[in-house]
């Protein structure tokens, strides 16, 4: 399926399926990946990206949480949080796109569905863990 959505939009269909993924955390790779295909919703960029999450969820939360400032838990952060930090690792690892902008999207991204206090931290992590 070819999309013709401006770039960040695409962003926000894939931030918006991981963020509802994640409430389920029982989810399957396998149940994330079919959901995400028999919609219909995303084009073949946006899949990869939902690909790469759904196999690679544990690496993602574990890079998140061993990258946390001292005395901050996973359980600590928000949900919109992870998966903003979720969906900019996962488009990092697949896409062709610069760091900076990733990183700089990523901002974008919670400073319209997050708490903007959260830019910070946000920032930092992804600085650490996208490299």
């Amino acid at each position: 399926m070819t999309s013709t959505k401006p770039q960040w939009k695409k962003r926000v269909d894939i931030f918006r399926y991981i963020y509802s993924t994640n409430m389920f955390e029982q989810i399957s790779a396998d149940e994330i990946k079919k959901n995400a295909f028999e919609n219909h919703l995303f084009d073949v960029d946006q899949m990869k990206v939902i690909e790469y999450f759904a196999d690679h969820r544990e690496e993602i939360t574990k890079q998140i949480k061993d990258n946390l400032a001292e005395g901050w838990t996973l359980e600590r952060i928000p949900q919109v949080d992870k998966a903003v930090l979720m969906t900019a690792y996962a488009e990092f690892k697949t896409l062709s796109i610069e760091r900076k902008i990733v990183i700089d999207q990523a901002i974008v991204t919670t400073k319209h569905f997050a708490d903007p206090s959260s830019t910070k931290y946000i920032n930092a992590i992804l600085d650490k863990i996208i490299k």
